[in-house]
């Protein structure tokens, strides 16, 4: 019952952080979407949100980011916690291909919008490769993109097969990825866990690695692309899985009914 209290009273300090990040984000945005204040903006919103779950936040790799170049940074996905994990902690302004759902989350959705964010309708081929081109334009003017190449979140802790229009969008760009390795989040924000089970106090750890070059690829190399950036993310997860295992049964349990159900009778 505390731990419940807690959690919600946490979701009711987000959801007002949430309204007031997007009254500043809006009125930053209006002027300077990618400037040095939104920049300032970004950490802090991001930091904030994390400061407040007690995590215990370990990261690596961020010599990898060379001065001057933007980066395609692709990376497993295990909870909404992810996205501020990200923008709190890579030193680099930085937007994110989602799916358009989010949009309708409460203060978060209206934020992404106002961010500049790209939202991806992945039940729509043709709005899907738009929003691909919309990104490809960002990348051009210097924009460091993220894409969470699971295309959903993890709900056992494991990483899927990733998807390919990250790496399409690479070659098209002909712009570095850099591999990111997340685990730990989703023991934060379970995708089952609801609003009144937000785990607080979870060590987490993100892992960059070097970057993968696409000079020179073509659109007909991206499965190649695709499977050497997950070996690198799935590599380094190996080192830390042990921060994924979910320890609340009742979710282990909700995952079993799910693939129950999708069983032909």
């Amino acid at each position: 019952m505390i731990h419940r209290l807690t959690s919600a009273l946490y979701i009711l300090f987000g959801l007002l952080f949430m309204a007031m990040s997007s009254v500043i984000a809006t009125s930053v945005s209006t002027f300077r979407p990618f400037g040095r204040l939104m920049y300032i903006f970004e950490k802090f919103w991001a930091k904030t949100l994390l400061l407040f779950t007690g995590a215990k936040i370990r990261v690596t790799g961020l010599e990898h980011i060379r001065p001057g170049r933007p980066y395609i940074f692709v990376s497993n996905h295990q909870s909404l916690f992810d996205i501020p994990l990200m923008m709190g902690y890579i030193p680099r302004q930085i937007r994110m291909i989602h799916k358009k759902e989010l949009l309708w989350a409460p203060f978060l959705g209206f934020t992404l919008l106002v961010m500049r964010f790209i939202s991806i309708d992945r039940g729509n081929r043709d709005k899907a490769i738009i929003s691909l081109q919309k990104a490809a334009e960002k990348i051009r003017r210097g924009v460091n993109i993220v894409i969470f190449a699971e295309g959903t979140r993890s709900l056992d802790g494991e990483i899927s097969p990733f998807k390919k229009g990250a790496f399409l969008l690479a070659i098209n760009s002909q712009v570095d990825i850099i591999p990111v390795t997340i685990s730990g989040t989703i023991n934060i924000m379970h995708k089952y866990g609801g609003l009144t089970n937000v785990g607080f106090r979870r060590p987490v750890e993100m892992i960059l690695d070097a970057p993968i070059s696409t000079d020179g690829l073509t659109a007909e190399q991206r499965d190649e692309l695709r499977l050497k950036v997950e070996q690198a993310v799935t590599a380094n997860f190996e080192k830390i899985k042990s921060l994924s295992e979910i320890g609340d049964q009742s979710f282990l349990e909700k995952m079993k009914k799910k693939k129950a159900q999708r069983k032909p009778i």
